[in-house]
């Protein structure tokens, strides 16, 4: 799902690592004993222990422990690191798919590459940005876990206050403009959008779809030099810069929590750019809402999509071939709907729409038709390189500056991308 970009201590989180991890002592006899921390929390934790529940009473010969791994996904990374540098790690982990190109230098990161040749797997079934994140330099590290994309939410209430009708699956970005100044009153609280600008990649990825729908892209094919700073980003940059600072119309996020989706709730914003994660906790509040893919350019819808990963790591063979066969039931279309249908996600394989349930998903979830069709849309990643979080933070950096009226979008992305190729210079990327 979203990345987030993790600066954790090492040195702490080896000392928590030290009693979580998955133990190194080769089973010979009785069932392949394996671990995984899955990073989730409350019904996506309920969800998961109680499908690895079911997978243990049906598979005799394996094991699975579970645990969250002493941290949600967002800190997954450091604590991972941590725990392969004191071989105190688990067989499998939740990771961010935007992590796998560092995650993949590992030399105790699993090759599955010929695991998931078996025909049974289906890996074709998997859609393709989500192969794209698990698999580094032709080497599959694991399996795909959580698929999402990015759409704008609308508050119905706060647009036929304003007189507006609902936006189309047509619309444009300056139709988001003009409909978010038309909807902001500042004297009631109420903005048109958010946007964060507190420095991590929730500030980046929303920027990344206009970029790519006007034709640019985040770095060069060869991922040597920037290319966001173009023709491109200058536009979708100055769009945003247009709306925070000459119409007024985006509340700026500088909390590092993200205020954004209590403010969406809580009936302050009309519009919010998110994901599938929200709806359940937006059908608590009660909120009347509704669902649009993004704005276009030029009838271009490009999304941005952020695959996640049960990522497998290396102990002895029969435990990589048992978290194999684990991931490979996990991840069928049976599993996962159960899956989605108790959090919200997103059908991580085609053939889950052709399942008997597949309807009743989709009535839990108003609106996750339209998150599910727009997958169509969700065409390429970020780019895999273990230098992308230092190029989404110079990026974040520039939003932030121009959102705040201190600098152009030109001059702000073309400091961006001048340290970004900085960055990019230095062997190992």
């Amino acid at each position: 799902m979203r990345i987030s970009t993790v600066t954790a201590a090492v040195a702490a989180t080896v000392l928590l690592a030290a009693g979580c991890g998955g133990g190194t002592q080769e089973q010979a006899d009785g069932p392949v004993e394996i671990v995984m921390w899955h990073g989730q929390e409350d019904t996506s934790a309920k969800s998961i222990e109680k499908l690895v529940g079911r997978f243990n009473e049906t598979h005799p010969g394996i094991r699975v422990k579970t645990t969250s791994g002493g941290v949600t996904a967002d800190g997954m990374l450091p604590k991972i690191t941590a725990a392969l540098t004191s071989d105190a790690h688990p067989d499998i982990a939740y990771l961010y798919g935007s992590w796998a190109p560092n995650i993949a230098r590992n030399p105790k990161t699993a090759d599955l590459t010929e695991h998931v040749k078996d025909p049974a797997i289906r890996w074709d079934d998997f859609w393709a940005s989500e192969r794209e994140a698990v698999t580094v330099d032709g080497k599959v590290i694991g399996f795909p876990a959580v698929v999402d994309n990015m759409v704008v939410l609308y508050n119905e209430k706060l647009l036929a206050k304003a007189g507006l009708k609902p936006p189309g699956p047509d619309w444009t970005w300056d139709d988001f403009r003009a409909m978010a100044k038309r909807a902001t009153d500042a004297e009631a609280g109420v903005f048109g959008t958010t946007w964060a600008i507190s420095g991590g990649e929730e500030a980046v990825w929303g920027l990344w779809p206009m970029v790519w729908q006007a034709g640019g892209d985040i770095l060069t094919p060869d991922r040597k030099k920037a290319a966001f700073h173009g023709d491109a980003g200058q536009r979708a940059l100055g769009l945003l810069r247009g709306m925070a600072v000459e119409d007024k119309s985006v509340y700026l996020d500088s909390s590092p929590a993200e205020k954004g989706q209590k403010l969406f709730e809580s009936s302050r914003l009309a519009f919010f750019l998110s994901g599938p994660w929200v709806l359940p906790d937006l059908q608590a509040a009660g909120l009347e809402y509704g669902v649009v893919p993004l704005p276009g350019t030029n009838g271009n819808h490009e999304t941005i999509s952020g695959p996640d990963n049960w990522v497998v790591f290396e102990h002895d063979e029969r435990r990589v071939k048992a978290s194999a066969t684990f991931l490979a039931w996990l991840t069928a279309a049976e599993q996962q709907l159960q899956w989605m249908t108790d959090t919200g996600s997103l059908p991580i394989r085609a053939s889950i729409s052709e399942l008997p349930g597949y309807q009743d998903y989709l009535k839990k979830y108003p609106g996750i038709d339209v998150i599910s069709a727009n997958l169509a849309n969700a065409k390429r990643v970020r780019p895999p390189t273990t230098k992308y979080p230092r190029v989404s933070s110079f990026v974040a950096d520039a939003i932030a500056r121009t959102l705040l009226g201190k600098a152009d979008a030109k001059a702000a992305l073309a400091e961006a991308a001048a340290k970004t190729d900085a960055a990019l210079a230095v062997p190992g990327s």
